[in-house]
Order: structure tokens, then C-alpha cells, then sequence
């Protein structure tokens, strides 16, 4: 396998077990031995490098599977849906439900854009509601009503695999403007005769902008995680109708009162977000990217030859780092600045292991959200 590595390389398999190190002009260090499991501990302790991802998500059509993405798929696409409508339907209910699926109005999924698009969504629901309530209609309110709360079950999980794909999008594109950066710079390393330079220029505008896209993405889809558990909580099977589901901030889940999910899973899921130590340091930077100058820190970035940051190995290379910050995610600051980068770990690293580690929250929730549902289904 071929991968992104840290500081703006790659790693590339040769033969079995025989690597190089390449960077992005395609120079390659001496062939090194090693295994697959042990190849990123090779890295560090020669180059102090870290493997990444495969050469694989940067394609046109993206090789996911380092992001658990099938897993995503098995909770937030097919399951959770699947699940909920067992929850407020019996077979012989979901039977009947889905073989007048057709009969709602495409305007439910698609209306929405252009002038005027709210005006005749809303005449076009007004009318087909009255019609359900027609004598001999086949849909009746209740069909209607199960069919409006299940959309909207549907758009939250969508979305939040929406913003999840949109995280990871942000990070390859992260990885590809970082060695964009090299080939920019690395002339000027030679024509002043210095093995490092600071490089700003539009690539590293790039960079500073896919990783606040990755940042607030990723924020957004633990807001919509708990968007999704409130509103599945807010849920009475024995007396459905529809609300729209309320905006909630990720720490919010704390505050719900057991309804449709009982204490223990809430709590559950409080634990969750305790026990997520990259999550404190993820939404602190992004309200600093947001409401502070912390973006323009993220357009600086190391360019550099044989230096010790890569123990001199003769290559090209880039670094970016990350800040520094205590464990409950606040930043180093004084006077005024709040951006100090000492322990020089690298922003492709920090970036990964923030996405690694929502897509495992939203992975947990979904199998609590799944479980829960198949335990209630209804008979």
C-alpha cells in the first residue's frame, strides 16, 4: 500500500516489505525494511513521520475505507431509518405504509429552490393534507404524519453523513495543497541557499481553508447528533404528530429529560462525549476560528530540505503545526495570542485524528440510536 505521510511525503511499497520514502517531486530515500504493523513505528522512530491515510482518498471517485465509511453507511443510511420505523410501526402498519409510498408528492424531497419555492411547497402540503382527510382517501393524517417524521429522521442522519464526507474531502484536499506548497517553494530554498523557508502564498490559503471547512464540518455533525437524539427522543409512538426538529449544540444532550429514550441512554451518550478527549480541543478551535485570528495562523507554513525536521533526510518536505493546548482543550495563550506551537505536531496529524475521532462518536451513537430502537420494536 501507498500513503500520505506527515510533513508533506509519502511512504510507497516496492516489493514485500520494502518501503521508500518519496516526496513530491519523486525523490525517494534508500529502500528500508519493514512489515505493514509495524511501518508507522519505522517512520517515527527513522524520520519522525507518521502514516496517514492511502494515496487512495484523493481519487475521483475516493477510497473511504480508512474512515470506517461502510459503517457509517450501515447506521446513518440504512439502519437507523429502518429501525425507527419499526419502532412506531407493526409489520402489518409498515407493510400498507410503504406500498403507498408513491402517493406522496415528490415536492417533499425536491421542492424547495427558486421564487416562491416556500409559498408553493406549503399550498401543495396544505392541499394534499386536506385530501388525506377526504372520505376514501387511501393515505389518512396518521400516514401522513409517520411519513413527515420519518423524512425528517432521514435528512438528519443524511446530513450528517453530508458533513462527514464533507470533513473528509477537506482533509484530502488539506494533504494535496500541503505538497502544492513544496512545489511552489521549493526553488527558493536553493536561490537563498537555506534549508527552510516560510511559505504563504494562495496554496497555503488552501490549507488554512480546508482545515477550517474540515473543523466547522465536523462541529456541525456532532451538532446534528444531538439534533438527531432529541428529536428521536421527543418522539410519542402512542400519539404521533409532527414537529420540526430544534437546532442542539453537541453538549445539549445532557439536558434532555427521558421521553422516547430512556435515562440510561442519555447518559450513555454524556459519557460518550466525556470520554472523547480530542472533542473539548476541536469545537474550542473552531469557535476561535471563527471569532478570533487563529485562520491566519494556519496560513503559515514550513518548506524545507535535509532538515532536522525529517532528521535530514535529504528530501522536500512541509510542516504545519498544530497549537498548543491543556486537556480540557483551551489553547496556550498570553498577551493577546493564543496560537503557540511548541510540542510541533503536525496539523495532518491533528487534522486525522479529529476526524478519526468524530466518525468513531457518530459510529457509537448510531449503534446506541439502532440498538435502543430494535429493542423497541413494535409487534
Amino acid at each position: 500500500m501507498n500513503y500520505f505521510t506527515s510533513k508533506g511525503l509519502f511512504v510507497r511499497n516496492i516489493s514485500k516489505d520494502r518501503y521508500v520514502v518519496e516526496d513530491i517531486l519523486g525523490t525517494c530515500s534508500m529502500p528500508f525494511e519493514t512489515t505493514e504493523d509495524k511501518l508507522n513505528e519505522t517512520l517515527k522512530n527513522n524520520w519522525n513521520l507518521q502514516k496517514l491515510v492511502t494515496l487512495g482518498v484523493t481519487n475521483q471517485f475516493p477510497d473511504l475505507s480508512d474512515f470506517q465509511w461502510q459503517d457509517l453507511e450501515y447506521y446513518y443510511i440504512a439502519h437507523i431509518n429502518y429501525s425507527f420505523l419499526n419502532s412506531i410501526l407493526a409489520p402489518e402498519e409498515k407493510e400498507r405504509f410503504h406500498s403507498l409510498m408513491g402517493l406522496f408528492p415528490l415536492a417533499y424531497s425536491e421542492c424547495g429552490h427558486g421564487e416562491g419555492s416556500k409559498e408553493i411547497f406549503e399550498s401543495i402540503h396544505n392541499q394534499f393534507k386536506e385530501a388525506c382527510s377526504n372520505e376514501g382517501s387511501p393515505l389518512n393524517e396518521n400516514d401522513l404524519t409517520v411519513f413527515l417524521i420519518k423524512s425528517q429522521v432521514s435528512r438528519i442522519c443524511s446530513d450528517i453523513m453530508s458533513l462527514l464526507n464533507r470533513a473528509i474531502t477537506g482533509y484530502s484536499n488539506l494533504l494535496v495543497a500541503q505538497r502544492d506548497c513544496i512545489n511552489e517553494s521549493h526553488t527558493a530554498l536553493h536561490q537563498l541557499n537555506v534549508s527552510e523557508i516560510v511559505h504563504s502564498g494562495q496554496n497555503s490559503y488552501r490549507v488554512a481553508t480546508e482545515i477550517t471547512s474540515l473543523v466547522i464540518s465536523l462541529c456541525s455533525s456532532l451538532d446534528l447528533s444531538a439534533k438527531l437524539i432529541q428529536y428521536i427522543n421527543s418522539i410519542k409512538p402512542e400519539k404521533l404528530s409532527f414537529k420540526g426538529a430544534r437546532d442542539k449544540q453537541h453538549h445539549e444532550v445532557r439536558k434532555l429529560s427521558p421521553i422516547y429514550f430512556p435515562s440510561k441512554f442519555i447518559q450513555d451518550i454524556v459519557t460518550l462525549q466525556s470520554t472523547a478527549i480530542e472533542l473539548p480541543e476541536l469545537i474550542q478551535f473552531r469557535n476561535d476560528l471563527i471569532h478570533s485570528t487563529s485562520a491566519l495562523e494556519l496560513e503559515k507554513i514550513f518548506v524545507g530540505i535535509g532538515h532536522k525536521e525529517i532528521n535530514d533526510l535529504p528530501l522536500y518536505y512541509s510542516a504545519q503545526y498544530s497549537r498548543d493546548c491543556f486537556d480540557n482543550g483551551q489553547p496556550h495563550r498570553y498577551l493577546g495570542r493564543d496560537y503557540f506551537s511548541s510540542t510541533q505536531q503536525d496539523i495532518e496529524v491533528k487534522a486525522l485524528s479529529w476526524v478519526n475521532s468524530v466518525i468513531t462518536y457518530h459510529l457509537e451513537v448510531g449503534k446506541k440510536i439502532h440498538e435502543h430502537l430494535k429493542s423497541v420494536k413494535k409487534t
